[in-house]
């Protein structure tokens, strides 16, 4: 398996091509956004996508945690789409989400997508998490406690990238010395230019950018 190492308040963590993070020392897999059933959710809107977003997003998760066999995963908010989407898992895809919380100690944050918990899932609901000096949390704080680092998701970073003469747009991480946003993991998410201000302007002593390739996370600032 790929990855890239990077250090976050004197953690080793691994940012790997999915937009997923591994931390070593504490055996946890970090995920964020995760929008299941945002395809069946457009269809309420009239918009027509194709099926199979949330089964996408499933294989993703299953192939992670055999990858990586987390002791504890977390998962950064946004994990379903409305608060319905829980309503409209197929049998199937909610058993294979059920076989993948039991596998792990699943730690589940609330975010502004599913600000509510859905109790049927195995794990622990939080608004917040800490891990030695790290705070995991949905959307990014303007304040980060002294002595931590945060973990964070909500803005789905994007860098737009001209290669060969080809304009290419990248999920993509976002580092400094004490903060990491990383990609939405959910299979039908947009996402928000580094450069808009509200990115920018959690970066004020500047940043690394790593984007996702097909299987690698390459430094590109």
């Amino acid at each position: 398996m790929s990855k890239t190492e990077i250090t976050l308040g004197e953690n080793r963590l691994f940012l790997l091509p999915s937009g997923a993070v591994f931390i070593p020392d504490g055996n946890i897999l970090v995920v964020s956004d995760l929008h299941f059933e945002k395809g069946s959710s457009a269809l309420t809107y009239g918009l027509l996508l194709p099926p199979g977003d949330t089964s996408s997003t499933l294989e993703q998760l299953e192939q992670l945690v055999k990858d990586c066999a987390p002791q504890k995963m977390i998962a950064l908010g946004d994990s379903f789409h409305d608060r319905d989407a829980f309503n409209r898992l197929s049998s199937e895809d909610w058993r294979r989400l059920e076989r993948i919380t039991e596998q792990t100690n699943m730690v589940w944050i609330t975010g502004n997508h599913d600000s509510e918990p859905f109790h049927d899932l195995s794990g622990e609901w939080v608004e917040e998490f800490r891990y030695e000096n790290l705070l995991f949390r949905h959307i990014p704080s303007d304040d980060i406690p002294s002595g931590y680092a945060e973990i964070s998701g909500h803005f789905h970073p994007k860098i737009q990238m001209r290669i060969r003469g080809h304009r290419l747009s990248r999920k993509c991480f976002l580092a400094s010395r004490e903060r990491l946003i990383l990609p939405a993991c959910g299979s039908y998410t947009g996402g928000l230019d580094i450069n808009h201000p509200q990115i920018k302007s959690l970066f004020p002593e500047g940043r690394m950018c790593f984007a996702l390739g097909n299987d690698k996370v390459y430094r590109v600032e």
